[in-house]
This record gives structure tokens, C-alpha cells and sequence, in this order.
């Protein structure tokens, strides 16, 4: 009994899995710390990158985990205004009909039977013999497009922060053309 129940338990897992909802997740990609970092002019001081699960047949998210580009964030540092820093906020969209079906190979197995039969002499002789090939289809790709936002400046000014996607961005100082600053 036992041993049905685990079975059948174990057939169910991937049915449960696949119910995951679709999410989209955001990952800072520059390095967090408490250590001060600086900047000139047009740096990177923030990026971020989003990546969304792909859908499978039932809408739910991919048993394997994967996943498919849906953009980014990214925070530049543009020079000063006085002794203020300026940075320029730039978030990308990046829409894609990719699924777990576009994304898949498949490969589709062709049995061939063989069968001789006839006499040698007086003897009747009879003879089969089976083999198996394989057909590879790659997977038939997706399409996707990006959208920029329109870019948002911030003006941040000696101890001043802003939080972007969750993460603080602080100005320790700013002189003519550069920045020194720290990423929590």
C-alpha cells in the first residue's frame, strides 16, 4: 500500500509543479556591500536584470527552471550639477512568446520491422528483425521585442540615497567629475 501511495505521489509531482505560477524575478548584477565605490562620468553604478519563468502548456511556470530575458534596469551616473550627482534611471521591457513547446526539441523515434520469410531446400525459414531510428526536430525558436522607458533623472546630493528595485543607492561625496558611493 505503501508503495502506491509514494507512486502515485511521485507521478503527481510534476502535475503540482506545473501549477507554479509564471513569475518574473530581479537580480542586482553590480556588486552590494558596504564598501564605497566610485564613479566618473557615465558609468554603471546599478544594473539590474529581470528574468521571467517560461510558460509551459498548462500556464504554469517550467518544472526545469527555465527562463527567458524580460529586462532591466540600470542606473548610470551622469556627472554633477554643482555638488549634486546626477544619474539617469533607464528600464527596458522585454516581451517574448517563448514557451517550454518553442523552446524544446523533439525527437520522435521510427521503428522499422523486418521480416524474411521463405525455404532453403526442404527447410522453411522465418526471420525478423527490428531496429529503431531517431528524427531530431529543433526547437522552433521565439521572437521578442524591447521597450525603453522614457529615462528618469535623479539628483542626489553628499549622504543622500534612493532606493531602486529594492536596493539603496547612496552618495558618500561628489567632486567635479566623480562620485563616490556605496550599494546596499
Amino acid at each position: 500500500m505503501k508503495k502506491t501511495a509514494l507512486a502515485a505521489a511521485l507521478l503527481a509531482l510534476p502535475f503540482i509543479a506545473s501549477c507554479a505560477p509564471v513569475e518574473t524575478k530581479t537580480s542586482l548584477m553590480t556588486p552590494v556591500g558596504t564598501q564605497i565605490r566610485s564613479a566618473g562620468p557615465g558609468d554603471v553604478v546599478m544594473s539590474f536584470q529581470s528574468r521571467k519563468a517560461l510558460p509551459n502548456v498548462v500556464g504554469g511556470a517550467d518544472i526545469f527552471g527555465r527562463t527567458t530575458n524580460a529586462g532591466g534596469t540600470t542606473v548610470r551616473f551622469v556627472g554633477t550639477q554643482g555638488s549634486r550627482a546626477v544619474f539617469e534611471r533607464m528600464d527596458v521591457t522585454v516581451e517574448s512568446n517563448a514557451t517550454t513547446m518553442s523552446e524544446s526539441p523533439m525527437i520522435i523515434p521510427q521503428s522499422t520491422t523486418t521480416t524474411v520469410q521463405g525455404t532453403v531446400g526442404r527447410t522453411d525459414v522465418y526471420g525478423t528483425a527490428r531496429s529503431t531510428s531517431y528524427q531530431y526536430i529543433p526547437p522552433r525558436g521565439s521572437s521578442q521585442y524591447a521597450t525603453a522607458q522614457r529615462p528618469i533623472a535623479i539628483t542626489l546630493g553628499n549622504g543622500q540615497s534612493v532606493t531602486i528595485q529594492g536596493r539603496t543607492l547612496r552618495v558618500v561625496s561628489v567632486s567635479a567629475n566623480a562620485l563616490k558611493y556605496v550599494v546596499e
